[in-house]
């Protein structure tokens, strides 16, 4: 089976609908997200703020001036980064033989399982891994605490579905380890300590993509969002975008074509995209939300006689999407490093085991190290890599034994 972006393992594939809190769906509004979470201000400083090193471009005309701010973003995201986003040092090395039970969906959560298994083997602690199908992990988490387990790790299920199972963990004293959702973490109330690759990253994601497409089309992009707001993470994407275009390209115009879960699972999102693209020949990108939305699509444009009128892009890092950067039918990913996750959520295991508080507000405003593959030699360098998509930076194992005091 093939290897799926997190973005689609780790929201989409819970069959769970969740109640977007961020904006209405069905608003023109250029808005941010929700002002809850310091994540957001971190997603936008970083986006939108010039660096230490670029000054802001304010004496040239708006056009001019949005295609310099894009390309300032553009630049500071088209290597590979080479650290990870913790600098924070443990208090002191974590004790061994702690055992960490990993919720895994049995569909695409596969690519977690070895960065799972190495970050625990450097600690000298046991994994369980737990294979759900895309329902059932209350009984999952109940199975987690009947083997015993020091840390219950999860990713893209709503907290608001397992109350009562998180609750039972709280009262047993162990904790849940999240990512790829947008729920503050607040051990005290709500017993999630970590819940890394939140808010912040996709609102950043998103960002990140608008201003790429603003200097690829030369601040002339009228594009289509493929997306399904019913999860509020695609949601803080979707702003992210809206926000760039707004502020960088007043030449561009931004919808966004909302598809069901079941158009997704039953591989119907490819017809509603030609279907308005053969409406408006203006539209000239596809951004899609998660790799895992994309497939069939490319085969449905050349079908269709579209594949010249428009070029597409998104998130992911997927072998399937990398291979068809190589051979130049995507024009770009923003690749999301899966294992880094794995290991993050292992940091908030540690940190909790020694009595230390979590950096970032449990790890949600530490924005996952990405950055923009959009040639055939880069990704190929990641798919000649053993995990044939982009893990995070290259000594990230190092860096984060070194930090957890184990290096």
């Amino acid at each position: 089976m093939k290897k799926r972006s997190a973005w689609l393992l780790a929201p989409l594939l819970s069959l769970v609908t969740i109640t977007s809190a961020c904006s209405d769906d069905n608003s023109d509004t250029l808005s941010s997200p929700s002002s809850e979470s310091s994540a957001v201000e971190v997603g936008q400083e970083i986006i939108n703020e010039p660096t230490s090193q670029a000054e802001p471009i304010t004496d040239i005309n708006p056009v001019a001036a949005g295609l310099a701010r894009a390309q300032q973003v553009v630049d500071r995201h088209s290597m590979a980064p080479n650290q990870i986003t913790l600098t924070e040092p443990v208090s002191s090395p974590p004790e061994s033989g702690k055992t960490v039970a990993w919720i895994a969906c049995e569909i695409t959560c596969e690519t977690f399982n070895p960065a799972f298994q190495e970050a625990t083997d450097a600690l000298d602690w046991k994994l369980e891994i737990i294979s759900v199908a895309t329902v059932g992990n209350s009984t999952a988490i109940l199975q987690a605490l009947d083997i015993g387990a020091d840390f219950i790790a999860i990713t893209g299920t709503p907290p608001a579905t397992i109350t009562e199972e998180i609750t039972i963990a709280k009262e047993r004293g162990v904790g849940i380890f999240m990512c790829f959702d947008t729920t503050i973490p607040d051990p005290v109330n709500n017993n999630i300590f970590t819940n890394c690759a939140a808010e912040a990253s996709a609102y950043t994601s998103g960002q990140i993509i608008a201003n790429k497409v603003i200097v690829e089309s030369g601040g002339k992009a009228n594009v289509l969002m493929i997306n399904i707001p019913d999860f509020e993470i695609l949601v803080s994407q979707r702003e992210g975008a809206k926000s760039a275009y707004a502020k960088n390209c007043p030449n561009c115009t931004f919808q966004e074509l909302t598809v069901t879960l079941d158009q997704l699972l039953t591989a119907g999102v490819p017809d509603v995209i030609v279907s308005t693209l053969l409406t408006d020949d203006t539209i000239n990108w596809v951004h899609i939300a998660t790799a895992g939305m994309a497939y069939g699509i490319l085969d449905a444009l050349d079908k269709a006689g579209l594949s010249e009128q428009v070029k597409v892009a998104g998130v992911g890092s997927d072998a399937v999407g990398l291979a068809d950067i190589v051979t130049g039918r995507y024009e770009f990913w923003t690749v999301n490093p899966v294992p880094y996750s794995a290991w993050l959520m292992v940091d908030g295991m540690v940190r909790t085991s020694v009595g230390d508080t979590i950096p970032g507000n449990g790890h949600i405003t530490l924005p996952l190290p990405t950055y923009i593959v959009d040639t055939a030699g880069e990704a190929q360098k990641i798919l000649d890599t053993p995990e044939q998509e982009f893990k995070g930076p290259a000594t990230m194992e190092d860096q984060f034994k070194a930090l957890w005091g184990i290096g």
